[in-house]
C-alpha cells in the first residue's frame, strides 16, 4: 500500500479533531456529502488519545463487471441506490499536526477529502466567516533533501512545469492558489496538457520570485498524479553554484505490504500500515 504524509494546516476556528469527533457521532447516512459528483463519507473512525484512525469511503455507481475465465463479463446484481465502495484510510496525530494517508487511485484522494472535511468544519463553525476561513489545508511532506533545498534557495534561475490540466483543475481552489488565475483562462481550460518554462533575467542576481516558486511547487506536488515535470534551477546565494533540482519525486512516500481480508485490503491492516509509516517518519524527524 502506498502511503503519503501531510501537514495539517488549520484555516479556521475548528480543529480537525473536533470535525472528526462530530462525524464520529453521526449515523452513516448523515455523514454522506456529495463532493464533485461523488458521494463521500467517513465509513469508520476510532479515536485514541491524540490520534484518529479514519476510513473514508466513496460510493460510485459506475464500476467493473463480474468476470470469469469461461463466461462473458456481466453486471453485478445491485439495487438502484447501491454502488461500488472504494476506501481510503488515514492516521492522524493531533499532537504533532501530521497525518499519513493511504493512496487509493479509485478511492477518495486528498483533494476530495479536504473538501469533505471543509463541509463539516463550516457546519461546526457556523456561517459567519469568509468561505476561505473554514477547513484545512493538507500540505504534502517532502523528503528531507528536497525540503532542505527548497528552504535554502535564495535565487531561482528557472522553473519547468508540465501537468495534466483536467486533473489539476479538479483540485480544490485552496490547494492550487498559485495557479488559479492562470487556470481560469478559457484557453488553458480547454487544453489537455500544459508545459511551462520560466527563466529569470540574465543579471547575476536575477531571480524568479522565490516565495511564489515555493507556493507553486507545494500546489503541484499536491497534484502529483497529474504532474509530468517539475524542475527548478536554484542557488543559495549569488556566489553558490547553480543546482538543478528535480522535484517530481520529492514527496515523502512509503510502500508497505498489506494483507488482504477476503478480496479486499483489511481496514485494521491498512490502519496498522499507516501507523507504522507515521511512527517511522516521526522518529526519523520528518515531522517538524
Amino acid at each position: 500500500m502506498k502511503i503519503h504524509a501531510y501537514r495539517v494546516i488549520q484555516t479556521g476556528p475548528v480543529t480537525l479533531s473536533q470535525v472528526l469527533q462530530e462525524i464520529h457521532g453521526l449515523p452513516l447516512d448523515q455523514r454522506l456529502r456529495d463532493v464533485s459528483g461523488t458521494p463521500l463519507r467517513v465509513e469508520e473512525s476510532v479515536p485514541g488519545g491524540s490520534t484518529w484512525a479514519v476510513d473514508f469511503a466513496a460510493i460510485k455507481h459506475e464500476g467493473p463487471g463480474r468476470a470469469s475465465i469461461d463466461a462473458p463479463i456481466e453486471d453485478f446484481d445491485l439495487e438502484d441506490e447501491e454502488g461500488f465502495g472504494h476506501e481510503t484510510a488515514m492516521y492522524y496525530d493531533s499532537a504533532s499536526g501530521f497525518l499519513t494517508l493511504q493512496y487509493n487511485h479509485y478511492g477518495p484522494r486528498v483533494a476530495r477529502i479536504q473538501t469533505y472535511l471543509y463541509y463539516f468544519a463550516r457546519r461546526l463553525a457556523g456561517e459567519g466567516l469568509d468561505p476561505t476561513q473554514y477547513g484545512f489545508g493538507l500540505a504534502p511532506v517532502l523528503k528531507a533533501d528536497a525540503a532542505d533545498r527548497l528552504n535554502h534557495m535564495g535565487i531561482v534561475k528557472n522553473i519547468e512545469i508540465s501537468f495534466y490540466v483536467p486533473g489539476v483543475m479538479a483540485q480544490p481552489n485552496e490547494t492550487r492558489q498559485s495557479l488559479s488565475s492562470f487556470l481560469d483562462n478559457p484557453l488553458v481550460g480547454s487544453a489537455d496538457r500544459i508545459r511551462i518554462q520560466l527563466a529569470a533575467g540574465r543579471a547575476r542576481a536575477g531571480s524568479l520570485a522565490v516565495n511564489h516558486v515555493r507556493q507553486i511547487v507545494s500546489d503541484l506536488i499536491n497534484a502529483r498524479d497529474d504532474l509530468e515535470a517539475l524542475k527548478i534551477t536554484a542557488q543559495e546565494t549569488e556566489d553558490a553554484p547553480k543546482e538543478p533540482v528535480d522535484l517530481l519525486e520529492a514527496r515523502l512516500e512509503a510502500d508497505i505490504p498489506v494483507a488482504k481480508v477476503g478480496r479486499r485490503f483489511g481496514r485494521q491492516e491498512r490502519w496498522s500500515a499507516l501507523r507504522q509509516a507515521f511512527e517511522t517518519w516521526n522518529t526519523n524527524g520528518h515531522f517538524v
